[in-house]
């Protein structure tokens, strides 16, 4: 059974296009006799050429199944494969004249590998046909054994009655938690090796119990689990795993998920993302989409995975690059022959479904593509032509994007025939001629749907939990808002709704349908002689939103608000009330050119809704005051630059009214604030009467918005609560983390200029601060906090802390604290410090996920696959509905989790599980719910 899957699965993989291997494959064995228990290699890792694939083919027809019954030593096995990753010498691999194995996996007597394979990363399929049995090595020697490797003897637990008390004895699971790099010791190195499990099933005496403890293994050691009850079902599930580890790696945007709005802080089972690939060939047309995806439950292990659509929810994420599987299917995503002219995936295919790790496959991108596949008159794409306030889109004729309105759109472009196409192409024409559509009748073009880069999905449930009726909106850099049904089944899911283009992008739309000049970044060589040299990337809708949703004793959505900025799109943000998501409004628009907002910036940081105490009303009561707070914005003029220039915008803080967007206050600060700002309520007492504000000097700021006596704006103020920058050009680009106590208030964020992630000396740090002034009101004025102590030594930590980076990691997403626990991530250009040497280093740097307790203790980090800019951790408790192994009955039940905490599969979109106690407050990062209730 097990070689015809093998000569099979070996027959079918692919060389790379230059005929080099894309694997180098070997076999290891268990030892037949109960002398020599253990493994050993008998086919050393063979680069899989045309030639090399013929050698291992030939190797397993000759396989002998019928030699001798070996003692089944899963971790001692495992101990021999990490000696063989990590080039050590043998412990049971090479009995000479006892057992034949394969003299060239040595060189003087220790494992040795083929030549780059330093390049490569490690993986152990494991193929089981039975619990471990007949090991003549006690598992007190096998403990002490992985305690020597530098391994964690803390044993991996089960649930009572799920596996046999001798499977779980047994040190197979911790020794693939060690292999994968989990819980080492400060003394041992980084991962060798992820590791996959085949349970073949199906024998008489296999016990229920048998396939868990391999689930557990393949769970501990980062990689996903399979049982095969035939040769055909082993055929398949070698198949997936090779799929994973030949899929390339995509890049992508942060998850969001929806609310329930009668549970609060409950999350609904909904995983929206959005995602971007840049073009390979440094175009200036990038691909991107929104996909939905779900969290899977994991009975055994008391765990949450990232799931597709399959009614039996299936892992999404590929253990080998950190994103998602070739084989996962997304929400939304059906099975068509639109790529026929242009196929992709992992085996590369016509069909959108699999979507798997293609990101312009299946999602909403694909429903684009099939509601408008043959005509896109229909599709409703709105602008703002001057509009006037409250103005309904739909039945404005000025608000329409189309050549009806093409006289009022010039700075499309000057001639009318180009202008035209130009509006044609934005609303999905394929009339650029450069494209690989599938041919008449579409005539839709497949870049539809552009990337989204740094516009974090806002997710608003206009119904119940029971009966949830979600609209998606979020921005992309093809020059559209949209508006999706985010509903994961029914009539409509995953269609758009409306697409919306701000007026001040309409210059910037030809570069895209051009395509052209192509894209300039900081490694770009520039020819003079070039007449179209290469320019910066062009922004659009790329910034935060936020919403203010008002529900009413039902559930209702009695008011529904939408903000959104544009990041480095422009310095303006607008206002739509979407109360009706099929019918929006244009509500108002804020500008640098208002004599009001002339110090505003770039648009990046969040208008952040916050409800405070207003004016008193006649019934004596307090009326509440609904308004935006957020930072003035990037001075890219001034922060782009290698030494940082003087600040001439987005240096202040503005509140503006939520409703009709005037200026209430501005607070001035050092340098420009592009971080969103950290809102609180000291008292509990349901108006926000503190925040905090950050900027790219290393500087933080208190606000206060409430006196002992008085809310008028006339007392709020604000001051420098700390100067951190200490002469370093540390820089805060996210909002800070506030965390409050009885006695004091923990204010946590790190810094990195994220706009600069080549840089590779930098002196960065992630800051823990503590504000222990705790009545309302400025205090007396004192100097700033500038000296912390440094996590991890003696020194006083009485002001906070500090983790210490290095050099050239820079922190690069918001932190989230949950159960007691920080979690923030970081990203280095540099190689990691055991492996200075390697060449072939991916050039996505070094990402880290860390989760560092409460309150200066030392952090924990695990490196992530796939490097680049890991997107910031969302954390919160959702409603799972799963079905438990052997049983008809459907159970509902809440579980926590954490998107972007350090994970077994190294993902920075999986979830990972908390490992904190303490119930710390949970914050919603883009809308304002004012519950009638």
């Amino acid at each position: 059974m097990e070689q015809c899957a093998l000569y099979n699965v070996i027959h079918s993989l692919k060389t790379n296009d230059d005929g080099s291997a894309a694997f180098n494959i070997g076999f290891m064995v268990f030892n037949e006799t109960n002398v020599e228990t253990g493994a050993r290699v008998i086919q050393a890792l063979t680069p899989l050429t045309t030639t090399g694939k013929d050698a291992l083919k030939a190797f397993i027809k000759k396989l002998d199944q019928n030699q001798s019954p070996a003692p089944t030593s899963y971790a001692l096995a495992m101990h021999e494969a990490g000696l063989y990753f990590s080039q050590e010498s043998p412990f049971s691999g090479q009995r000479v004249g006892v057992l034949p194995y394969d003299r060239d996996a040595f060189n003087g007597g220790k494992y040795a590998l083929p030549f780059g394979s330093d390049c490569g990363k490690n993986y152990i399929i494991m193929i089981a046909n039975g619990p471990p049995q007949g090991d003549q090595i006690k598992n007190e020697v096998m403990q002490a054994m992985l305690a020597a490797s530098g391994g964690s003897t803390a044993p991996i637990t089960y649930p009572a009655g799920s596996v046999d008390p001798k499977d779980a004895a047994n040190w197979t699971d911790e020794y693939a938690r060690f292999l994968n790099g989990n819980l080492r010791s400060s003394s041992a190195t980084s991962a060798l090796a992820t590791t996959f499990a085949i349970a073949v099933t199906g024998a008489a005496s296999d016990k229920a119990s048998y396939p868990t403890i391999f689930k557990g293994i393949a769970n501990a050691g980062g990689g996903d689990f399979f049982e095969a009850k035939n040769s055909l079902t082993l055929e398949i599930a070698l198949g997936n795993i090779f799929s994973q580890l030949q899929a390339q790696n995509s890049v992508f945007s942060s998850a969001s998920l929806p609310v329930s709005v009668n549970s609060r802080g409950t999350y609904l089972n909904q995983v929206f993302m959005g995602m971007f690939r840049p073009d390979g060939d440094s175009n200036p047309r990038w691909r991107g989409n929104l996909k939905q995806y779900q969290f899977g439950y994991d009975a055994i292990n008391d765990s949450l995975f990232l799931a597709d659509s399959s009614a039996k929810p299936q892992s999404a994420i590929n253990t080998a690059t950190g994103f998602i599987s070739p084989t996962a299917i997304s929400f939304w995503t059906e099975t068509s022959t639109f790529w026929s002219n242009q196929e992709m995936g992992t085996p590369p295919n016509p069909s959108d479904s699999p979507d798997g790790e293609v990101v312009e496959k299946g999602g909403a991108a694909q429903q684009i593509r099939t509601a408008y596949a043959t005509s896109q008159s229909a599709r409703k794409i709105y602008t703002c032509l001057s509009c006037a306030n409250n103005t309904k889109l739909a039945s404005s004729s000025t608000a329409q994007f189309s050549t009806a309105n093409s006289s009022s759109m010039a700075t499309i472009a000057a001639d009318s025939t180009e202008r035209d196409l130009i509006i044609g192409w934005v609303r999905g024409t394929d009339n650029a001629g450069d494209e690989k559509g599938p041919g008449a009748p579409t005539t839709i073009r497949p870049s539809v749907h552009g990337d989204v880069l740094h516009s974090r999905p806002a997710v608003v449930n206009y119904g119940t939990a029971e009966a949830p009726n979600i609209v998606v909106f979020y921005g992309a850099n093809d020059g559209l808002l949209r508006a999706v049904n985010g509903n994961k089944t029914g009539t409509g899911a995953g269609q758009e709704l409306w697409g919306f283009v701000p007026e001040e992008h309409f210059g910037k739309l030809k570069r895209l349908r051009d395509n052209s000049p192509e894209v300039r970044i900081s490694t770009t060589t520039i020819n003079a002689a070039d007449p179209k040299p290469p320019l910066l990337k062009d922004y659009f809708v790329d910034g935060s939103i936020s919403v203010y949703q008002k529900v009413d004793s039902t559930g209702k959505s009695v008011k529904v608000y939408l903000y959104f900025t544009m990041r480095r799109g422009g310095r303006f943000l607008y206002a739509l009330d979407v109360t009706d998501p099929a019918d929006p409004k244009y509500l108002w628009r804020r500008s640098h050119t208002e004599a009001d907002f002339a110090k505003l910036g770039q648009t990046w940081s969040e208008p952040r809704v916050a409800k405070l105490k207003g004016a008193v009303g006649t019934d004596g009561k307090i009326q509440p005051k609904f308004v935006l707070v957020m930072g003035g914005g990037y001075d890219a003029a001034a922060e782009d630059l290698a030494t940082p220039g003087t600040t001439t915008m987005g240096n202040a803080v503005f509140v503006l009214d939520a409703f009709d967007g005037t200026l209430i206050k501005r607070f001035d600060t050092t340098r420009s604030v592009p971080a969103d700002v950290g809102l609180m309520d000291s008292d509990l007492d349901g108006y926000t009467d503190r925040a905090y504000a950050v900027d790219t000097g290393g500087n933080i700021y208190r606000i206060d918005f409430e006196t002992s006596s008085s809310t008028d704006k006339s007392v709020w103020d604000i001051y420098k609560l700390a100067e951190l920058g200490g002469g370093a050009q540390r820089k805060f680009f996210f909002a800070p983390d506030v965390v409050p106590t009885p006695s004091f208030t923990a204010i946590l964020v790190g810094s990195g200029d994220r706009e600069k992630p080549l840089m590779k000396v930098s002196s960065d740090a992630f800051f823990t601060v503590y504000d222990d002034r705790m009545e309302k009101g400025t205090p007396a004025p004192g100097s700033p906090i500038t000296t912390l102590g440094k996590v991890g030594t003696t020194e006083n930590m009485d002001a906070g802390c500090y983790i210490n980076l290095a050099s050239g990691e820079k922190v690069v997403n918001a932190a989230t604290t949950f159960r007691g626990v920080t979690y923030f991530g970081t990203h280095n250009p540099n190689p990691p410090p055991d492996k200075p040497k390697l060449t072939c280093t991916a050039d996505l740097g070094t990402a880290k996920s860390y989760a560092a307790p409460l309150f200066c203790r030392t952090p924990y980090s695990e490196e992530l696959k796939g490097g680049g800019l890991p997107p910031s951790p969302v954390a919160g408790f959702v409603e799972i509905t799963y079905t438990p192994e052997g049983s008809s009955e459907s159970v509902t039940t809440q579980k926590d989790f954490i998107i972007g905490a350090p994970n077994t599969k190294k993902s920075a979109i999986e979830t990972g599980k908390s490992t904190g106690a303490l119930s710390t407050p949970r914050k919603r990062r883009y809308w304002y719910q004012e519950n009638a209730r």
